[in-house]
């Protein structure tokens, strides 16, 4: 085979290589473009979230730089609602089992 064959077949596969990047960035182009027109479509219709807190949060800075009144205050205050969480499932679990011990007399 000649030389200038070789060469006609390397032009040939860049070019095929610059057009199929030109097709494929083009087809990713139009495809953001329908993603972005969807996702605006389905937020118009979702509803949004209502904050309960209306007011904005102030900004607290990292946990070890606080008082440890505070740190203690929210432990404390984790702790109770950890205990009153186990008091509820205790007593869920004591009258779920008084309602089966009545059941099967």
């Amino acid at each position: 085979m000649p030389g200038w064959v070789w060469i006609l077949l390397v032009l040939f596969m860049i070019a095929m290589l610059v057009i199929g990047a030109v097709y494929a960035i083009i087809h990713a182009i139009r495809a953001g473009k329908t993603v972005g027109q969807v996702g605006e479509s389905v937020g118009r219709h979702m509803p949004q979230p209502v904050d309960k807190d209306a007011r904005p949060r102030e900004s607290t800075g990292p946990f070890f730089a606080q008082p440890l009144n505070k740190a203690s205050e929210r432990y404390s205050q984790a702790h109770a609602d950890l205990l009153r969480r186990k008091n509820y499932k205790r007593d869920r679990h004591a009258s779920a089992w008084a309602r089966w011990k009545h059941f099967n007399r």
